[in-house]
């Protein structure tokens, strides 16, 4: 009988860090965009809102882009919608000490 227990607070403990891992929040603002595309090179920065900011495991989707015709005369810049969606604390944190791993792994690489 207390196999049983232990199995269900394991499955409770299990969907409980799921639902914490997959937790997002979003929120948007304007942003403005700057977008340089030539032939060997291609830039893209997006200066946010001040409240808006980036950590580790966030993702930032750029809502409106201008029709460019694959390749750009200098920079362009442009006023632009974003969209910020927040990972939660434990994706944040697995994402960031995965990458510190995978940084490491380049650097020790002969």
């Amino acid at each position: 009988m207390t196999r049983i227990w232990w199995a269900i607070i394991l499955l409770a403990g299990s969907c409980v860090l799921w639902i914490w891992y997959r937790r997002e929040t979003v929120c948007e603002g304007d942003g403005v965009v700057h977008l340089q595309s030539e032939h060997e090179h291609f830039h893209l920065h997006v200066d946010l809102p001040p409240e808006m900011e980036i950590e580790p495991g966030d993702t930032l989707e750029i809502l409106s882009v201008p029709k460019v015709r694959g390749q750009t005369t200098g920079e362009i810049t442009y006023p632009s919608r974003v969209r910020l969606t927040r990972a939660s604390a434990l994706r944040r944190e697995l994402v960031q000490r995965s990458s510190l791993l995978e940084i490491n792994e380049l650097v020790e690489h002969p």
